[in-house]
């Protein structure tokens, strides 16, 4: 058997731990075992990880903390031997495990571009951040990984830039399971039901609740709809940093708006919808469009959501499922359209199978990647 070490997932369980998740639950266990590098004290789905053969490591601290504890608490992981690594990463703060797996003689690194920006509200801070993203991506080269992938070319081009050629570079999709995200209109009426939602226009927004999801402007266009349709809802399902200051922006509204935390029944919530809005700063790909798409209600998301996830572009679909820009009347304007004549998309799940989108063929293809030959540098 061989294990595959995943760094770095979270508690959060925000977009590249889902991924990996994702994956982990579909991955042939007969031949592939994932462990887990985390910089949280605890993951909440750690014994269970356990429970499966997982082996979980903990880091103390960033290697822009402290390059010498993260060396050495990093080799330490590295002794329990491995040959392959998968690095997913968001923007460069540095690529010390990189260096390191190279220097262990790692036969497999796989550095992962997952994001197409630096999710912090502070902006003085997001500027100070990319400055020094942009003079670590000027020093990556092909010498410190053996595979290069991205979510998508957006993602592709953020971490890399012209440093890795594109031909080097593979996008791996992010699957859902297609089938438990297929309309329902029996779990649509029994969601709505449970929710106090039976006569409502029911807005949706998912996601961490963080600078990237643009909660704002969410709660900006919905302030001003409601005052055209006094029976719409907005549920704004997730965590994050940002939550009181957005409970406190959404405060006037009263119980139009409802926050309802962590979720774990997203498909059901996503029938129960309306709309589904997505609002993004940026996306480097966007796994909740996909599942919106795949429920067949209209959605909304704005432009800085890469193309490969508008995925149901390439089939005809009305306007009102569209990429947007950041302008509140537009987006007023579509929502007003929208529930004027909504449709459903019933058969949208096989259209996105018909397309590759099931998690069960990118599961495959990464576990064909995991498993093809070494090839050390």
């Amino acid at each position: 058997m061989k294990r595959i070490l995943q760094m770095p997932v979270r508690d959060a369980k925000g977009g590249i731990t889902q991924y990996v998740m994702r994956n982990w639950a579909l991955i042939d266990k007969s031949k592939l075992m994932f462990d887990w590098v985390t910089l949280d004290k605890e993951l909440s789905f750690e014994q269970d990880l356990i429970k499966q053969g997982c082996r979980v490591y903990k880091l103390s601290c960033r290697q822009e903390d402290d390059e010498e504890r993260f060396r050495s608490e990093m080799l330490k992981i590295f002794q329990n031997g491995y040959n392959t690594i998968h690095l997913h990463t968001s923007f460069w703060r540095g690529f010390l495990a990189e260096k390191l797996a190279v220097e262990a003689g790692m036969q497999k690194i796989i550095v992962h571009a997952h994001s197409t920006g630096i999710d912090n509200s502070d902006e003085k801070k997001r500027l100070e951040l990319f400055k020094i993203h942009e003079e670590w991506k000027r020093k990556f080269n092909t010498g410190f990984a053996t595979h290069f992938a991205a979510c998508s070319e957006n993602a592709a081009e953020f971490l890399f830039g012209e440093q890795i050629p594109k031909e080097r570079i593979t996008i791996l999709r992010n699957g859902i399971d297609t089938r438990k995200f297929e309309f329902r209109e029996v779990v649509r009426a029994n969601t709505r039901k449970a929710l106090g939602a039976e006569e409502n226009f029911v807005l949706l927004q998912s996601g961490r609740l963080e600078y990237q999801k643009n909660y704002e402007f969410t709660l900006t266009v919905f302030a001003e709809y409601a005052k055209l349709n006094p029976n719409a809802v907005l549920l704004i399902v997730g965590k994050g940093s940002l939550e009181n200051k957005l409970k406190k922006q959404a405060a006037s509204l009263g119980n139009k708006v409802r926050f309802l935390g962590f979720r774990p029944d997203i498909p059901e919530l996503l029938m129960a919808a309306d709309v589904f809005l997505q609002p993004s700063h940026f996306e480097g790909f966007s796994i909740a469009s996909i599942e919106a798409q795949c429920s067949g209600i209209p959605w909304l998301v704005s432009e800085s959501v890469p193309e490969e996830a508008l995925a149901l572009r390439s089939v005809e679909l009305p306007l009102y499922k569209a990429a947007l820009p950041l302008h509140k009347a537009t987006w007023v304007d579509m929502l007003v359209r929208i529930a004027e004549c909504p449709d459903k998309n019933i058969d949208a799940g096989e259209q996105l199978r018909a397309l590759g989108w099931d998690i069960l063929d990118s599961a495959k293809i990464l576990e064909q990647l995991y498993l093809e030959e070494d090839k050390p540098l």
